[in-house]
């Protein structure tokens, strides 16, 4: 699923790069470290220790995951699911590692199992949306997003997925709508004033979606996405000296946030700084950014 920007100066596309995929690696950052793995030693050691937790195969397979090794993680946590104790947090992760490798029906049907094991497991639910949506049934993705907002009504995450749901069908509107209703019963909550200037900006209200992220950053000032976003519409108002502020606060706070990367080249690429703009231009190109205005702006 996928929350495209209306337009990056009609050269920069965050391709695969959406609201639901942003927000959910801002609100879930998986926790490998948090459990002490480091090390495929340490991983096999806590497993050794502890057979019958489920909690001892997630944390080595998020290790996994982690790193990059996708059928590790998928092995670990098989045989986590036939020797631990029956687990919804672990199927939702064998089915995490699943999708990672665009094994959509095994995914679909390992968390499918996860709500057998709990009906409103909130995580499941969602995944459970996400895999909808990429199989190409977004009703049936909207009901587990729905239904995840109804098992969790105070969690952000569900509420994301629901706003990101709508606008990937093009109910911009109806995305507004929704966004506005959750803030109106979390105000203080800069995920959602964050998702609100993003459909703002999906509608071309340009000056309300400025004026949305300054919210964000009342309400956070650390956060580097609503920096970034600022970043980008200083430019698209020509003001690419405030933009290249913002961005480099925002890259300041996120090192590898690829939208203040990318604003960061247009801005440098504007004002005379090649060195500059060529850097952060490669960077977001890395990360699978078109970035041809830059190159076009530097005669390349």
């Amino acid at each position: 699923m996928s929350f495209r920007s209306p337009s990056l100066l009609s050269a920069v596309r965050t391709a695969r790069l959406p609201l639901i995929i942003l927000l959910l690696s801002l609100l879930t950052a998986a926790g490998a470290g948090a459990a002490g793995i480091t090390s495929r030693v340490d991983g096999q050691a806590l497993i050794a220790a502890k057979p019958g937790e489920p909690s001892s195969y997630i944390a080595y397979g998020e290790f996994l995951r982690e790193q990059g090794d996708y059928k590790g993680a998928e092995e670990v946590l098989e045989v986590g699911r036939n020797k631990a104790a029956s687990s919804a947090p672990l199927l939702v992760a064998l089915g995490r590692v699943y999708e990672a490798q665009d094994r959509l029906a095994r995914a679909e049907s390992v968390t499918r199992e996860a709500l057998a094991v709990d009906p409103e497991s909130t995580d499941a639910l969602v995944r459970m949306g996400e895999i909808y949506f990429r199989l190409g049934w977004p009703k049936s993705g909207m009901e587990s997003f729905r239904a995840a907002c109804a098992s969790a009504p105070d969690e952000t995450l569900p509420k994301v997925r629901v706003i990101g749901g709508l606008v990937d069908q093009n109910q911009v509107a109806e995305a507004e709508d929704a966004c506005l209703q959750f803030i109106s019963s979390d105000a203080d909550n800069p995920e959602l004033w964050l998702a609100l200037g993003q459909v703002f900006e999906k509608q071309d209200k340009l000056r309300e979606a400025f004026t949305t992220y300054g919210q964000v950053l009342t309400l956070d000032p650390t956060e580097a996405e609503a920096y970034a976003r600022q970043g980008r519409l200083f430019c698209r108002f020509g003001q690419y000296d405030a933009g290249r502020q913002s961005c480099a606060k925002a890259l300041e706070l996120d090192d590898a946030n690829l939208l203040a990367h990318a604003y960061m080249g247009i801005a440098c690429s504007n004002l005379g700084d090649g060195e500059n703009a060529r850097k952060h231009a490669q960077i977001a190109e890395a990360g699978g950014l078109n970035m041809t205005m830059v190159w076009k702006n530097l005669n390349q």
